[in-house]
């Protein structure tokens, strides 16, 4: 990303001193995606001003920072984002940002990472992520640690305010747990499903709910399938008897519905991330909705 940092920096230092300092006791948060905004908003609670970056609903890995987003890492106090190589666009973002105070975090520190690449890694293998799959947030147990490590970057950041955000992360923890219950509940009759995604979106939301992923749409992440390839997903959905077909709304829906189609079985085209449907207000409602589309397709009711 190359942006004309000097032309809009000093647009931002005339703004700057424009814009109204009543919420300076709030701490600034910038993050990249909706999911760690939530969590943020959740932990910070009235003591944070929260912004995400990518909408929700788009695709984080292929975001195109704007102008008004190096304004806002300029101005924040922290910024948080999914790390593993996800958002590699936001490391020009906040060099360019010039920002000397802010403090910079990633919250998959401590999660049990999977996909993890062995060897020589370079593009002849696709979009591979080489520190791990970057797409935990659908695992409700990552969700619990980057709740965590939103908390460790907040007290860190405003350690004045810790006690009030350890109160608020206690309280999500409490309800993630009773929403797990339920989750864990629901999707236990499917335990052993296999699904196929488009993408290597799932493989942590199928760990965590012992669903089987024989193969994905793409031959190599961030490839579009071939009509050979086409042709052989729907062999493999066929054969190893999958239940649903899955993908995001970003990738190409009319293959995954024509896989769907031949194999005789559900599409399911899912967000998974807050925002992504009106039903997906934050973390917790985002993992709900997207367990009740699996539950729904599994019985038999589509999407």
């Amino acid at each position: 990303m190359q942006i004309p940092v000097a032309k809009i920096l000093s647009t931002i230092a005339i703004v700057l001193t424009l814009v109204s300092r009543s919420d300076a006791a709030s701490l600034r948060v910038v993050t990249t995606t909706t999911d760690l905004a939530s969590l943020v908003t959740t932990v910070g609670g009235d003591k944070v001003e929260v912004e995400a970056l990518v909408p929700g609903g788009f695709n984080a890995d292929f975001y195109q920072p704007r102008p008004s987003d190096l304004f806002k890492v300029h101005r924040a106090k922290l910024f948080m984002q999914i790390g593993l190589g996800l958002e590699e666009w936001s490391r020009d973002l906040v060099n360019e940002a010039n920002n000397s105070e802010l403090v910079k975090a990633q919250v998959s520190v401590g999660i049990p990472l999977m996909d993890v690449p062995k060897g020589r890694v370079d593009y002849s293998f696709g979009d591979i992520h080489p520190y791990g799959n970057p797409h935990y947030q659908l695992d409700p147990e990552a969700g619990r640690i980057m709740a965590q490590n939103v908390f460790n970057a907040l007290s860190y950041t405003d350690p004045a305010n810790k006690d009030y955000f350890a109160g608020n992360l206690k309280t999500f923890d409490e309800r993630l747990t009773a929403a797990e219950k339920k989750w864990d509940a629901e999707m236990a009759p499917f335990a052993g499903s296999a699904i196929i995604p488009y993408h290597e979106s799932w493989s942590y939301f199928a760990r965590a709910y012992k669903l089987m992923i024989p193969t994905t749409i793409e031959n190599k992440p961030g490839f579009a399938p071939s009509p050979s390839r086409v042709q052989e997903v729907i062999e493999i959905a066929k054969k190893e008897k999958v239940r649903a077909i899955v993908t995001e709304p970003y990738y190409d829906i009319s293959i995954a519905q024509l896989i769907g189609t031949e194999a005789g079985v559900p599409c399911l085209n899912l967000t998974i991330d807050v925002g992504g449907t009106s039903e997906q207000k934050d973390y917790i409602s985002m993992i709900d909705y997207v367990v009740s589309q699996f539950v729904k397709a599994f019985s038999g009711h589509g999407n």
